[in-house]
């Protein structure tokens, strides 16, 4: 679920690093301990894991990951906005694991990024892959399973949005809404909500073991700005889907911050965490072993 900016260089969108510290919180609550327990296992083989980050933004998977995976880890983490990254590398987590961190100006286009990736490798995305095209995916999946690394993917959008109390405009607008999910981001035709199960889709043919959990965002009363942010980036969505609904659109805005500044809105946003686990060459296509 995202908020972007739309002054994103090289055709790719960018993030504010107020949205990102806002939901920051959020995200980490909201993991899947499953997915987190299967992950930790796998990791805790490693004599030293090396640790991807892409689309890192300001450093939240490394924060929240770092100090929690049982093994010495050396981090790469790429994104394509510099400004994003010396606010990473000045908000480094204290973790006794973390033996390196190299920061990377690059697009997620860029020729070689995983060049060097082996079984001893761990790709991380947070908040990204309702960005990407399925070539994208499906190319980045296809490299981990030829060097044998893992994937996890975090906080991945699925397209489910429960919210109450209810508005007469509300499926209308979610649907428009995951349309522009839809729309090239830089990357070709984005994934939106249908990214989680493209991703199982994909890895399941080759052989991964698939570990799914549920990482849903559940905002109350005591996350009045993230919900604030977020239904201020629905509305911002819709009008670009549909410019000339205004008059639908702005009565439903201001139903929502009503209901905000009163603490009477509550909403679910579902998201998913996945783990891609190698399977022995030998074994071929991998059971999903867990789903919350």
């Amino acid at each position: 679920m995202t908020a972007p900016d739309d002054d994103a260089p090289g055709g790719q969108e960018r993030f504010s690093a107020d949205w990102l510290s806002l939901r920051e919180p959020v995200d980490h609550r909201s993991r899947s301990p499953r997915v987190l327990a299967t992950l930790c296992r796998w990791a805790a083989g490693k004599k030293l894991l090396r640790v991807i980050d892409l689309g890192c933004g300001s450093g939240s998977n490394l924060r929240y990951l770092s100090p929690r995976l049982p093994v010495s880890q050396r981090w790469v983490c790429v994104d394509q906005d510099a400004e994003l990254l010396q606010r990473l590398a000045a908000n480094t987590p204290k973790s006794p694991q973390l033996l390196g961190l190299t920061t990377r100006v690059a697009s997620l286009h860029t020729s070689g990024l995983l060049a060097n990736i082996d079984a001893s490798t761990l790709l991380t995305a947070s908040a990204l892959l309702d960005l990407v095209s399925e070539d994208w995916l499906a190319d980045l999946v296809g490299q981990c399973q030829r060097k044998g690394a893992a994937l996890l993917a975090s906080t991945t959008y699925d397209g489910r949005v429960a919210i109450h109390p209810k508005q007469p405009e509300d499926n209308w607008i979610m649907e428009l809404f995951n349309a522009d999910q839809r729309r090239d981001k830089g990357m070709g035709p984005a994934l939106g909500p249908n990214a989680a199960k493209t991703l199982r889709r994909i890895a399941q043919g080759l052989g991964f073991r698939l570990h799914q959990g549920s990482s849903d965002w559940q905002l109350e009363r005591d996350d009045l700005e993230v919900a604030r942010s977020l239904v201020a980036g629905w509305v911002e969505a819709v009008e670009r889907q549909a410019p000339h609904q205004r008059g639908r659109i702005t009565p439903w805005h201001r139903q929502r911050q009503d209901s905000l500044a009163a603490g009477e809105l509550l909403i679910r946003v579902g998201h998913q965490d996945l783990f891609l686990e190698p399977s022995p060459t030998d074994i071929g296509p991998g059971p999903v072993l867990g789903r919350d």
